[in-house]
């Protein structure tokens, strides 16, 4: 790329926000110093990294380490949590792109048609429009892992975690079927491959994180740990990670005590965070697409079937984020508004009455601190 390109992307990555999440991953090295033609996807780079960040804050949103900037952002170190971070950056980036291509947004790709007219199984057979995960899959890989050029100990454990993000999102693919017959018998189907809600891929990847894999960095490979407090199912041998456990994410240092603010490595610790118990309401927008706490952040993403599972997890995040990290649960009450009453105005427009309610608000503090 000539020094002019370099300026002017340079100048448009710093000046808007939604641009400054490429410098999150290795995507910005490429884009700046690869060939002019990988700037058409810029916009699109963009948008799966902001997707990422989206997904992580809320795939960690009642857990100790929830996905702050300071060490998103910044963080050198090679823990569980940036496998994390790596893997659903990678994600998000082939989400985007494969979305993106199969809708005619990128220019000389389109749906992925090649199995097209062919059986697919009893009663239905491939046609309509598959999302183009090979096309996805491939020019994610070329933006982010061409750039890597080393092979420390970092280095492999990213280009691992990319790896095991993008297998996440192909593990979740889904057929989605059109019926056709007379009246509606559905006497033949017709399917196409189809992206899974990237709410979906988020929780895939967050399994993966509870069953990440500690490794060594032994002459330029990934090893399995041998230290006896990281042995498991795996056994004592120290194994090549190999390609049937790709899928898997790997890190190679424990993770500091999220617990006590350690703001030389970005750690703001659980004290005044909000968390709830069991019991606890939860407040309802009528105009959002799925239900939200206070203070949950991100209401506009769709549910998924692991809604239930995270609701169960922020009703113990009381006992997470406060009484395991030897802090007391501090409770208020609050009244808040909110939209209720809503009705379709024809046309076209929701009105709502105004309501308030007192609701119980808790906080994690300190042991005997007084405000």
């Amino acid at each position: 790329m000539d020094t002019r390109w370099s300026v002017v992307l340079t100048i448009f990555m710093c000046c808007i926000p939604t641009l400054r999440g490429i410098l999150w991953s290795p995507a910005s090295n490429l884009l700046l110093s690869g060939s002019k033609g990988h700037l058409r996807y810029i916009g699109t780079v963009s948008s799966g990294i902001d997707k990422a960040v989206k997904e992580c804050r809320h795939q960690f949103k009642w857990d100790r380490w929830n996905c702050p900037d300071s060490t998103v952002y910044n963080n050198p170190d090679a823990n569980r949590e940036m496998s994390f971070v790596q893997a659903i950056a990678s994600a998000g980036v082939m989400y985007s792109i494969t979305r993106n291509c199969s809708e005619g947004v990128l220019e000389n790709c389109g749906c992925d048609d090649t199995q097209n007219k062919k059986p697919g199984g009893d009663g239905w057979t491939w046609g309509g429009c598959s999302d183009n995960v090979r096309f996805g899959e491939r020019t994610s890989t070329d933006i982010m892992d061409a750039s890597e050029k080393s092979q420390d100990a970092l280095t492999v454990m990213r280009l691992h975690n990319h790896e095991a993000g993008r297998r996440a999102v192909k593990q979740t693919i889904e057929r989605t079927c059109k019926c056709h017959g007379v009246s509606g018998s559905c006497t033949m189907q017709t399917c196409w491959k189809q992206l899974a809600t990237f709410r979906s891929i988020g929780a895939q990847i967050k399994r993966k994180y509870f069953k990440a894999v500690r490794v060594d960095f032994i002459s330029g490979r990934l090893i399995d740990s041998n230290r006896a407090e990281d042995r498991g199912p795996r056994g004592s041998s120290r194994d090549q990670v190999t390609a049937a456990s790709r899928r898997d994410l790997v890190f190679l240092n424990q993770s500091p005590d999220y617990c006590r603010a350690n703001l030389s490595i970005g750690v703001a610790g659980t004290a005044g965070r909000e968390c709830f118990m069991k019991g606890d309401e939860q407040i309802v927008d009528p105009l959002a697409t799925s239900p939200s706490a206070i203070g949950a952040g991100d209401s506009s993403s769709s549910s998924s079937p692991s809604s239930d599972a995270s609701d169960r997890w922020m009703k113990q995040s009381c006992s997470r984020l406060c009484m395991s990290c030897g802090m007391e649960v501090r409770t208020t009450r609050v009244t808040v508004t909110t939209s209720c009453n809503c009705n379709f105005v024809w046309c076209c427009s929701v009105k709502c009455d105004t309501c308030r309610r007192t609701v119980v608000k808790r906080i994690c503090q300190p042991i005997g601190f007084k405000r």
